[in-house]
């Protein structure tokens, strides 16, 4: 899983396998290793309701069925939330497509992990 955070949101992009593993029932789960502790980011399916929450230094998605369901659809690039907090902050899970351009030789990351493209992402990337 790819995290990333901004003031206003936090977007988890997600492998195939790691969708597999929700499909599943199982969570999706990262882990950054930091001297003094540990932080993570758990996607956890079969909730009631889709919500965000902070567990210690864990960040949460309890992800609910009807929006698991949502982000499997083969059209789907992912899903999309935001709190009722003023002000509110989004939160999102999306599928991991391929770099629209060139990735860096250094990423070190497998293409096997990334999900088809729908056929007009490229353009739309441009």
């Amino acid at each position: 899983m790819k995290i990333r955070w901004t003031r206003g949101g936090v977007r988890m992009r997600i492998t195939p396998t790691e969708l597999e593993a929700l499909q599943h029932g199982a969570e999706a789960v990262e882990t950054l290793s930091l001297p003094g502790g540990n932080w993570s980011a758990t996607i956890r399916p079969g909730a009631p309701g889709t919500s965000l929450s902070l567990e210690g230094s864990t960040l949460c998605v309890a992800l609910s069925d009807l929006d698991l369901d949502q982000l499997c659809a083969p059209d789907a690039e992912g899903v999309y939330f935001q709190t009722d907090d003023e002000p509110p902050l989004r939160y999102f899970i999306e599928k991991d497509f391929p770099c629209a351009h060139p990735r860096a030789a250094d990423a070190i990351e497998p293409d096997t992990e990334n999900f088809e493209p729908p056929p007009d992402f490229i353009a739309r990337k441009s």
